[in-house]
Order: structure tokens, then C-alpha cells, then sequence
């Protein structure tokens, strides 16, 4: 008996000797890439991590159709090594993405970038993304409203968390044509960019002593603008117009230009002006008003936001589907005792080179006329 446990001893401060030494696994111990696994498994996501990813990608169509401050506000949205793969070639590090961007110069208020379909996973260094992207040419082409474009496909994104927020550490645009992935452009000769700043970025406004918005604020708030174009489409409620106009506060006021050249603007305060907006007799089928890029930000007032919009009128009776026009939305939020409501909105019609080339022209023939 005394050897039988002499012997197992031996064996004891053997193994234990092996695995100091060696870094062995003991019996019964999980094996080393079970532990490995464990350590990398993903953490999950909060609400508020999805609303600010949700955020990062609507502020870069915002970046990236104005091309604001040189293009610093596109670039600043990626980390300090961030890389972006797209049909132009591929650009990595601030002054690389910056550069990309100030690639095709569009109007102060020219959208063209609408994304959608947003899924947002959990990764082991952050989280992935996918969007759809279609591209719209709104009034080029020689057609009154646009047309669509042939640059459509999906974004597929890697995001990271900084001490900025959430950033793009790598993005991919792959077009809905198969094509090999493009090689990496040469680096161009440009100019050195200044250092890298927490900074406010596209579509942001100057940031003053806000209470923060809740994740479910951001959902609320989205709904809501989701509800104006149901609203505004079938003008719901036996065509009474109600749910539009419940979308706003009962002073809003709603200001946008006219719908035709020389035509009356759209001016409307309080719900009774802004029910008479909302077409009876269309039903809850008539889609019309398509928005993307929702950016929300806290303020002073409550919440501040930008909204794409393309207007879209799908064929019917013989007819092909066409642009009828595109812009974005800018709005002011409150909390009322309904919840939240839109207190201002204005519309700005997008108006693209070719439109801003032609009015300034005809504007330059009037002035000599006018004179005389």
C-alpha cells in the first residue's frame, strides 16, 4: 500500500513539474484553444452600439455627397489606419481617404448616396456591417427629376471602437455587377492634412450642453419620420389627413420650395394647414416617398435631424417607373405629452451641377436685360 502511494505521488509532482515547465494541460482542464475561443467570443452589442453604428454609417453619405471642409469630415469618420476598398481604388490613413473623397464635386445640397438595409453583427474587435447602396443622378441627365444611376451594389464594413466613438476600420464597396476586387491605387501627391482632432463630423451640429438621447429616443424619433411619409402617402385616417399631421407639433411649421419652377413654396403652420398636405383618396397601398439616412443629434431643443428623400413614382398604367425629384429634410424635434413630434421641418431640393451651372447661366442673361 505504501508503494501503491509512493507511486502515485511520483506521478502527481511529475506531471505538475511538466506542466510548469512545459505548459502542459492538467487532466481534466479545458484544453488550451477552449480557453482561447472563450476569451475571443464576441461582446454583444447594446442598443446604443447599434444606434451609433446606425449613426456613423448615415453621416457618411452626408460627407461624402457635400464634401464638406476639404473632405476632413469623410475622413475623420474612419480610424487613424482605416481603409476604404471602392471602384476608384483603395485609400488608406486620413489623408489617402480624404483624398478619395474629393474625387466628383457635387452641389451643397446634392444627395445622390442612398443607403439602406443596415445589419449589424457583434465581432470579436468590434462589429461587421452590410448596407445596400443605389446611387441616384437627382436632376441630371436631362430628365426633370433624375434618373437612377448604374453604381449600385453593398457595403460590407468592419467597425471599431475609439475614444471618438465608433469609426469605420475598414469598408468595401462591392458593386451589384461581379467584378474583381480593385488593386490599390498608387498613393497621390497631395497635400499633408492637419493632425487628426475630436472633431464635430458630417451633419453634425456645433455641440453645446445637451441631455443626451436614449437609444429608445432614437428609435422614437425614427419611427416618426418613418410615419410622415405613410401619412403624407395615403393620407390615412378616411383622407382626413390626421396621421401627417400628428407627426408634428401643434404650432410646427413645415417650409420647402415649390414643387414647380414659379410655383407657390410650401409654407404651413399648425396641423391644419399641415393636414391639407397629406392627398385623399390615395389609400393605404400609394407609396411615394422613400428616406434613408436618418442623422439624429441631441440639442437644445431636444434633437435635431437630416433625412435623404426620393421621391419615386412607380409605374403604373403603361408608365416606367421615374424619379419625380430628391432632396433631404431638415428637422428640429420636441418631447410633447404625445411623445416626440417634429417641431420645424424644411426641405431643400437636391440640385445637381448641371442644374446650378444652367440657373446661373440663365441668371447671367437676365442681369444685362434687367439693366436696360
Amino acid at each position: 500500500m505504501m508503494m501503491v502511494k509512493g507511486l502515485e505521488m511520483a506521478k502527481s509532482t511529475t506531471w505538475l513539474v511538466l506542466t510548469v515547465v512545459f505548459g502542459l494541460t492538467a487532466p481534466g482542464a479545458p484544453p488550451a484553444q477552449a480557453q482561447g475561443d472563450k476569451a475571443s467570443a464576441r461582446r454583444p452589442l447594446s442598443a446604443q452600439d447599434q444606434v451609433d453604428i446606425q449613426q456613423l454609417v448615415a453621416r457618411y453619405a452626408y460627407a461624402y455627397d457635400t464634401k464638406n471642409d476639404n473632405c476632413l469630415p469623410y475622413a475623420d469618420l474612419f480610424t487613424a489606419d482605416g481603409e476604404f476598398f471602392g471602384m476608384r481604388g483603395h485609400a488608406k490613413g486620413r489623408e489617402a481617404l480624404a483624398e478619395y473623397c474629393r474625387g466628383g464635386q457635387k452641389p451643397a445640397n446634392g444627395v445622390s448616396h442612398f443607403i439602406m438595409n443596415h445589419v449589424i453583427e457583434p465581432a470579436a474587435d468590434g462589429a461587421t456591417g452590410k448596407q445596400y447602396l443605389v446611387v441616384v443622378n437627382i436632376g441630371e441627365g436631362d430628365r426633370p427629376g433624375g434618373e437612377f444611376s448604374n453604381t449600385g451594389g453593398h457595403y460590407e464594413d468592419v467597425y471599431a471602437r475609439t475614444a471618438q466613438g465608433w469609426r469605420f476600420k475598414r469598408r468595401e464597396f462591392i458593386p451589384i455587377a461581379s467584378s474583381p476586387r480593385p488593386t490599390p491605387a498608387a498613393p497621390s501627391a497631395a497635400v499633408a492634412l492637419p493632425a487628426q482632432q475630436p472633431r464635430a463630423v458630417a451633419g453634425e451640429p456645433r455641440r453645446v450642453a445637451v441631455a443626451a438621447l436614449t437609444a429608445q429616443d432614437y428609435f422614437d424619433i425614427r419611427a416618426l419620420a418613418n410615419r410622415y411619409a405613410y401619412g403624407l402617402d395615403s393620407g390615412a385616417d378616411n383622407g382626413t389627413g390626421s396621421v401627417y399631421a400628428n407627426v408634428f407639433t401643434e404650432d410646427a411649421e413645415f417650409h420647402g420650395p415649390p414643387a414647380v419652377p414659379g410655383g407657390t413654396p410650401f409654407d404651413a403652420k399648425g396641423r391644419d394647414a399641415l393636414r391639407r398636405f397629406a392627398v385623399p383618396g390615395r389609400g393605404p397601398a400609394y407609396v411615394r416617398h422613400f428616406m434613408a439616412n436618418h442623422l439624429i443629434e441631441p440639442s437644445a431643443e431636444g434633437a435635431r435631424g437630416k433625412v435623404y428623400l426620393l421621391v419615386i413614382d412607380i409605374g403604373r398604367d403603361g408608365k416606367q417607373t421615374s424619379v419625380n425629384m430628391g432632396g433631404h429634410y431638415e428637422d428640429t424635434y420636441v418631447k410633447t405629452a404625445e411623445g416626440w413630434r417634429i417641431k420645424t421641418r424644411n426641405f431643400y431640393r437636391s440640385k445637381s451641377a448641371q442644374t446650378i451651372e444652367a440657373e446661373a447661366s440663365a441668371a447671367a442673361a437676365k442681369a444685362p436685360a434687367q439693366a436696360r
